[in-house]
């Protein structure tokens, strides 16, 4: 039986019903992304594409990733690191709150880096061994970010605004390079980035993982100044969504979908690593019972990918290498191995055919699609894509991941059919084709046809008034509410 959670209503949230000033503000900010883009940043394209192309050692891989990304921003970048201009289609927020994912997104992963070689005080270098600041470009980045008279500043955190969403990545990112940045500040700079982050505390979220953004700053603030603001509220209702298995709905009247791995479960191991003592029982048990299943997702050439943001696609193995970390000792022997498996064949799998352009994630699959960029989505949103990344790299060298040995994914072992009660699913593995399928056992939806599972392109019309506005005009495309319920490893419902 599905599991009863009672619902709230949806709030009102301004962006997605723009009146004549909002437009305004959307046309300015639109007209100013144009003044400050650069040029495609595309002279590593080919080469970081070749990397995962061939058989390097993970570690490698990994490193050259994070090169990719840290000279890219820093060409993007604009007005003291504090936002980057990422090229790609625009999300419904302004251009301004895309260009600030283009720093907020890009943070956590540079911070994560100088967290893991601060022991050895190693730099990060291009690809072509030109030294890259990062722990400079991050205090710049903060300083400029919450001053309110500095061209850079993020601006006021207001009810349901996509800042609340950024302000969590921040406040990782200043949590994992705290050695380097916030322990080197001056007393008014501290209070500075404060004031700016404790704006959180008072402002409305929609009611679902969003709970978790909130959380996230209040803990990192309360590690680094002493002050408990925790909104423990909060956290209660994120726990109410578990379902079993591990899985999360995403709302009451949400989806369950790959938001319980690069949202849910993602945040939950950050609260988990900020502090240890908040609930450890409850975060750790729920990532074991999550990968315990969702390991069987997983082959060497893609996995089944159903619900939202289908570009986050290569941090679908975040939960496994969080997993390793928080519960290795109570954990098979292969599965290190195996985990480490899934999380490399994913980066190569979508990395070698093209998701890597232009210095960012592509806003796709593979290449661009805008098929399949929600209207939430932005140029940087992508970068959300870095998760599993993340986590790699913060906790790599103490779980093992980089030296030892993978082991086979279980669909390279034998074919197998097991059910998730939670999310009401039916996974099916072939081992002879490679394929896993993830079958649904209920409907999103009784209204569909034929024709309106399939997926729908952008009119002509609707294209040109989101190049005029800055503003997402595109339709919505996530095939678990047009009622798909069938999704395979082989992703042929997205071509």
């Amino acid at each position: 039986m599905t599991k009863f959670i009672q619902a709230s209503e949806r709030p009102h949230i301004p962006c997605e019903h723009p009146d004549l000033k909002a437009y305004l503000a959307l046309f300015k900010q639109n007209l100013i992304r144009r003044k400050m883009q650069r040029s495609d940043f595309v002279k590593r394209d080919e080469q970081i594409r070749a990397i995962f192309q061939d058989k390097a050692d993970l570690k490698s891989q990994c490193e050259a990733l994070v090169s990719y990304v840290a000279e890219a921003f820093n060409h993007y970048a604009v007005w003291d690191y504090s936002h980057a201009y990422y090229p790609g289609v625009s999300s419904q927020q302004t251009a301004r709150l895309d260009a600030m994912e283009g720093c907020s997104r890009v943070l956590p992963t540079l911070a994560a880096w100088l967290h893991a070689n601060q022991a050895t005080g190693s730099g990060l270098y291009s690809l072509e061994y030109e030294r890259l600041d990062v722990a400079d470009w991050i205090k710049q980045a903060f300083l400029a970010g919450t001053d309110p008279n500095h061209q850079g500043y993020w601006g006021d955190i207001e009810d349901y605004d996509q800042r609340i969403c950024e302000s969590a990545d921040l406040a990782l990112a200043l949590w994992l390079s705290k050695e380097q940045v916030w322990q080197i500040l001056s007393l008014k700079q501290k209070q500075q980035i404060v004031a700016w982050f404790t704006q959180v505390n008072h402002v409305e979220t929609v009611d679902n993982n969003w709970h978790l953004f909130p959380l996230a700053v209040q803990l990192v603030l309360k590690d680094l100044t002493g002050e408990d603001h925790i909104e423990h509220s909060r956290y209660a209702r994120v726990k109410e969504f578990l379902v079993g298995d591990g899985w999360f709905r995403d709302g009451a009247k949400g989806n369950y979908d790959y938001y319980n791995a690069w949202g849910f479960h993602y945040s939950l191991y950050w609260l988990d690593q900020i502090d240890p003592a908040f609930d450890p029982d409850f975060i750790r048990q729920g990532l074991k019972d999550f990968s315990d299943k969702y390991r069987y997702f997983f082959t060497s050439q893609g996995f089944p990918l159903f619900g939202r943001s289908a570009c986050y696609r290569l941090s679908a193995t975040a939960p496994l290498i969080a997993t390793l970390d928080v519960c290795g000792a109570n954990l098979p022997n292969e599965y290190l191995g195996q985990f480490k498996r899934a999380f490399k064949t994913n980066l190569s799998y979508f990395i070698s055919n093209g998701a890597l352009e232009k210095g960012r994630p592509t806003q796709g699959l593979f290449a661009d699609d805008i098929r399949l960029t929600d209207n939430y989505s932005g140029p940087a949103s992508s970068f959300w894509s870095l998760r599993g990344l993340n986590i790699a790299l913060y906790c790599g060298d103490r779980v093992g991941l980089w030296e030892t040995e993978e082991q086979p994914l279980e669909i390279e072992k034998e074919s197998f059919m097991f059910s998730l009660n939670g999310p009401n699913m039916l996974v099916v593995g072939i081992q002879e084709t490679q394929e896993v399928s993830v079958i649904f056992q209920h409907d999103y939806t009784q209204q569909q046809s034929p024709l309106s599972r399939k997926l729908a392109s952008q009119s002509r019309v609707k294209k040109w008034q989101e190049r005029l506005t800055g503003r997402a005009e595109r339709p919505k495309n996530n095939l678990l509410r047009k009622g798909v319920t069938s999704y395979s490893s082989k992703l042929f419902h997205f071509f």
